[in-house]
């Protein structure tokens, strides 16, 4: 579920003091919808507890789910752009989820009656039209959005979502930048030059995708295709530093911004983070980092 003013919080800056240039790593929002791994299991567990107090004051159980989250939806950038240990250590992190396990680990289906779906998921439907204008459809009388809202604060839910959709409206005025496609252009000529007929920085991951599914699963397919991907991805982060992929991608993001964020969206990013601080300090006595950069 997890997932201000000053834009360069969530970059890092061309002078690292006489150690060389450092790599820009640049989120929406200030990287304000980032969690840290660890973070993230505190307040799933906080959202898990308050659903099944929510079902219990209706007289029904549930059973919380167990929090389950890993660095890697942390780290990765959203633009898709790579860091150089990332690439190196982890390539796109894709044949690295299969062999550890995490992206197999579905909870196990269970049956529940009409009843029982309805207190969780509730029956009252309402709208919401989020920046981009998309429409989403929520039931504020489920046990699942009022867990959330106990979790949080009132009024986290519509206020998650909205940011969730000022940001794919920051994501996609990005990428139909002029300095964005001109140097994702430049980051395609480089791949071809080393051998690759990508279009856009997802191709790679898409490639990886099809050809883990053709190992059918094998250790040893898994493992070869584990190195071809780390052999892809440091040439993919080599033609990004040449192309200076992550510097457009900061610039235009920060000027997309400074246009399409208003005084009300900076003060529900504000209001955001403020919930998210409190949520994380009830009960814990301290309050740790939202952001892991």
């Amino acid at each position: 579920m997890l997932t201000i003013a000053v834009f360069a919080a969530a970059c890092s800056f061309p002078d690292s003091g006489g150690r060389g240039p450092v790599t820009y790593d640049p989120r929406p929002l200030s990287a304000a919808l980032v969690t840290s791994a660890a973070d993230t299991i505190r307040l799933q567990e906080r959202e898990e507890s308050a659903v099944a107090a929510c079902m219990v004051r209706r007289g029904l159980r549930y059973l919380p789910q167990r929090a389950v989250t890993s660095e890697r939806a942390v780290t990765t950038n959203p633009y898709g752009l790579l860091r150089e240990e990332q690439a190196r250590q982890d390539g796109y992190g894709a044949v690295g989820e299969i062999i550890s396990g995490i992206g197999n680990r579905a909870p196990a289906a269970t049956h529940h009656s009409g009843g029982w779906t309805k207190a969780l998921e509730g029956t009252h439907e309402e709208k919401l039209t989020l920046p981009t204008g998309m429409v989403l459809t929520y039931r504020p009388d489920g046990c699942a959005y009022q867990g959330r809202e106990e979790a949080y604060g009132r009024g986290w839910n519509r206020l998650e979502n909205e940011l969730e959709g000022w940001q794919a409206l920051v994501m996609d005025r990005v990428e139909m930048n002029g300095l964005y496609a001109n140097a994702l252009s430049a980051w395609s000529a480089c791949m071809r030059e080393s051998g690759y007929s990508y279009a856009d920085l997802q191709a790679p991951r898409q490639e990886l995708a099809h050809r883990i599914e053709a190992t059918g699963g094998q250790g040893k397919a898994l493992r070869a295709l584990g190195r071809k991907e780390l052999r892809i991805a440091a040439d993919d982060y080599a033609c990004e530093r040449k192309a200076r992929l992550h510097e457009a991608v900061y610039e235009a993001q920060r000027d997309i911004e400074h246009t399409v964020l208003n005084a009300a969206a900076r003060a529900d990013i504000r209001r955001y983070q403020k919930f998210k601080r409190t949520a994380l300090a009830r009960g814990t006595g301290s309050v740790t980092s939202s952001a892991p950069f």
